[in-house]
Parts: structure tokens; C-alpha cells; sequence
């Protein structure tokens, strides 16, 4: 009975733990809105920008476009997702960018 007792305690103070320190993304539509803009004028300057050639328009303002919709319907849920994803996505544009600015095609001799 005593093992079951610590063994409990153990487990609460992990799991306890664990949520104590995972960050807490409270951030409002408008926030998140203006983080995926910026994100998405800077992968703009820096010309790569994620877009399919038959979308009349990039995938950041896609799911920008679509949550306006959805937060002009009412259904604030799913213009935070809408959000969400567009701010992800312009992050990964910027990543891209930055992480890979260095590479080459093999195609393409040296200087």
C-alpha cells in the first residue's frame, strides 16, 4: 500500500510538473493577425513567398481571408484556427528563407 502511495505521488508531482512548465499561448485574434501579417511581409521582401501557380493568392492570405470570413460569421473558433494556421505558415516561409539562404541548386556552377 505504501508503494502505491508514493508511486502516486510521484506521478502527481511529474505530471504536476510537467504542465507547470509548458508555456501558455494566450494570444488574441488580433495578435495573432498581426504576427502572420509581419511574418508574411518579411518572407515577401525576402521573395519567398509559399503559392501554388493557379492560387490567385498566397496561402498566408488564403487562411487570413477565410478567418476575416469566419469572424465576421461569428464562429470566433474557427477564425482563431484560420489564424493560427496563417501565422504558422508565414513562420515557415521566414524559416525556410533563413535556414536554407545559403544553399545552392547543383544545377548552378560555382563561382
Amino acid at each position: 500500500m505504501k508503494k502505491l502511495f508514493v508511486g502516486a505521488a510521484v506521478i502527481t508531482t511529474l505530471t504536476l510538473g510537467a504542465c507547470s512548465s509548458m508555456p501558455s499561448k494566450s494570444m488574441s485574434y488580433d495578435d495573432v493577425v498581426a504576427q502572420a501579417t509581419a511574418q508574411h511581409a518579411k518572407a515577401k521582401k525576402m521573395g519567398d513567398v509559399w503559392q501554388q501557380k493557379k492560387m490567385k493568392q498566397p496561402y498566408v492570405d488564403t487562411y487570413l481571408a477565410e478567418a476575416a470570413e469566419a469572424k465576421k460569421k461569428g464562429d470566433d473558433a474557427k477564425a482563431m484556427e484560420l489564424a493560427q494556421e496563417a501565422l504558422k505558415t508565414a513562420n515557415a516561409e521566414v524559416n525556410q528563407m533563413e535556414k536554407y539562404a545559403d544553399l545552392q541548386p547543383a544545377w548552378i556552377p560555382n563561382k
